[in-house]
C-alpha cells in the first residue's frame, strides 16, 4: 500500500449505515493500512475493535493495523490488543490494560494534527485510515492531511447519497466520483498516491 491518509465514513437515512458489501470493503481497507484512527468520543461510545476480521473478509486478514486514538482531553480506557495502540491527547488520563510496550502516549497541542502525525511517522506509520468521528474527519480535511475521502451512503437515490455525504462530512468534496455499491452508493474523492503522511507534512508546513 502506498503512503496515504484516507478518511472513511458511512451514512444512511434510517440509521442502518452499512451493508454486507460495505463491511467487506471497509475490512479490506483496514488490512491495507498501517494504522486506523478514531476520535476519543467514538472510542468511548462505540468501543470499536479497529481490526480486519475474517468473518467480514471471508478469509484470514493479511495483516492487522495498529490503533490510533485521538483522545484530546477525553479520558479513555484502553483494552489490551494484539497490536500496538497510540493514544494522542493533551494530557487527559487514560487507563491502559495491556503491556507498557503495546501502549504509546503522544502529545497534541489543541487541534493541530502536525505534531502527532510527525510522531506517528517516526514510529513507522506511513498510511492511515481515519474512520471518525465527524470532528476528527473534519480536522484532517481542513488541515490538508486527507489524500482520499470515501463515503458509503445506504440509500436508493444518488441525489440523496450526495446530500447525506455532505451532511455527514460537513464539507463539500471536489472531483467527486459516485458509483452504485451494495445497497447504496460509494462516493470517493482524491487519489491514494496524491500525498501520504510524509508529503502531507511537508505541504502543510
Amino acid at each position: 500500500m502506498q503512503d496515504a491518509t484516507v478518511l472513511q465514513t458511512s451514512s444512511s437515512i434510517d440509521g442502518n449505515v452499512s451493508c454486507c458489501a460495505d463491511w467487506q470493503r471497509v475490512h479490506h481497507l483496514r488490512e491495507q493500512y498501517d494504522a486506523i484512527a478514531v476520535g476519543g468520543r467514538t472510542w468511548n461510545i462505540d468501543h470499536p475493535r479497529l481490526t480486519a476480521r475474517a468473518e467480514r473478509l471471508g478469509r484470514e486478514p493479511k495483516r492487522q493495523p495498529v490503533r490510533v486514538i485521538f483522545a484530546g482531553s477525553q479520558p479513555c480506557a484502553i483494552q489490551p490488543a494484539a497490536v500496538q495502540t497510540f493514544v494522542i491527547g493533551n494530557g487527559a488520563p487514560f487507563q491502559g490494560c495491556g503491556h507498557a510496550s503495546d501502549l504509546v502516549s503522544l502529545p497534541m497541542q489543541g487541534h493541530d494534527l502536525r505534531q502527532p502525525l510527525q510522531a506517528l511517522y517516526g514510529h513507522g506509520i506511513r498510511s492511515l485510515l481515519v474512520e471518525g468521528g465527524r470532528t476528527l474527519l473534519h480536522s484532517f480535511f481542513r488541515q490538508g492531511f486527507a489524500d482520499v475521502v470515501t463515503v458509503f451512503v445506504r440509500t436508493s437515490s444518488v441525489e440523496r447519497a450526495v446530500h447525506l455525504a455532505r451532511e455527514e462530512l460537513g464539507f463539500t468534496l471536489e472531483d467527486l466520483r459516485v458509483s452504485p455499491f451494495g445497497e447504496g452508493f460509494l462516493l470517493e474523492a482524491g487519489h491514494a498516491h496524491a500525498c501520504g503522511l510524509a508529503q502531507g507534512l511537508e505541504q502543510a508546513s
